[in-house]
Formats: structure tokens, C-alpha cells, sequence
């Protein structure tokens, strides 16, 4: 296999052990998880775009994401003080309840699949293949 190949069957199979085991232990989604993770990150001003930009979807996709998550009540949007057509996005208590939780269960999944020594390289070598990549598609 090749690099792409290895990289994606990788990334599929530890989303998915990830993501399942989240789940059998009564946590929100995998993809719920990250989309928490970083509304939380932004605060009381977090956007759809900001979901949309960091998950690298787009920002229909992530808007319906947001939407359930507020159907689930654990995010709520705020109007934008300065467009009207925007609104803020923060953590419910339950949100931020879920987001630790999870977040917990998430990291104890990672500890018996990872070895810490292999994805601190791996971690290390994304960062620069991400950095290359964004340089990239930015022009």
C-alpha cells in the first residue's frame, strides 16, 4: 500500500473504533465530539464557518451538524451583534457536560489503540504535511 492508501485506511479505522466506542459507552458521535471541541476552542463566539473551516466541510454540512447538536441541546446559537445573517455559537452546560465526558472516554480509546512514542512522530510529520498542504490550496 502507499502512503494515501495506509493514511486513509488508518484514519477510517481509528475514527470508527473511536466513534464506536464513544458511542457503546453513551457519549455523543465521534463527529459530534469534534464539532463540540471546537466550538469550544472559539468560546462564546463560535460560528458555523469556524466548524465548517476546521472539520474541512462545507458549510451546509456544518450547519446541520450544529443544528442537531442544538436539537440535542448542548450548543445554542446567539445572534451576531454586527450580521444579522450570522449567529454565535457557545456550549450548553449539558454541551459542555457531554464535551468533557466524551472527551475523557475519547482519550482512554486512544490510550489502549495509540503508542504514545509512534503518533507523537506520526503527530509531528502531519503537522508538516498540513502546513504544506494549506500553503497549497491557499493560492
Amino acid at each position: 500500500m502507499d502512503f494515501f492508501e495506509t493514511l486513509i485506511r488508518y484514519e477510517v479505522g481509528l475514527w470508527n473504533a473511536v466513534d464506536g466506542a464513544l458511542r457503546e459507552r453513551g457519549h455523543v458521535s465521534a463527529a459530534q465530539h469534534h464539532a463540540l471541541t471546537i466550538i469550544d476552542r472559539h468560546g462564546e463566539t463560535g460560528r458555523v464557518l469556524d466548524v465548517s473551516a476546521e472539520i474541512g466541510i462545507t458549510v451546509g454540512a456544518a450547519s446541520k451538524l450544529v443544528d442537531r447538536l442544538e436539537r440535542a441541546g448542548l450548543v445554542e446559537r446567539r445572534p451576531h451583534p454586527t450580521d444579522g445573517r450570522s449567529s454565535y455559537i457557545a456550549l450548553t452546560a449539558l454541551g459542555a457536560a457531554s464535551l468533557r465526558d466524551a472527551t475523557v472516554a475519547r482519550n482512554e480509546v486512544l490510550a489502549e489503540l495509540l503508542d504514545p512514542e509512534a503518533a507523537a512522530t506520526v503527530h509531528a510529520g502531519l503537522a508538516v504535511l498540513q502546513e504544506r498542504l494549506d500553503g497549497v490550496t491557499a493560492r
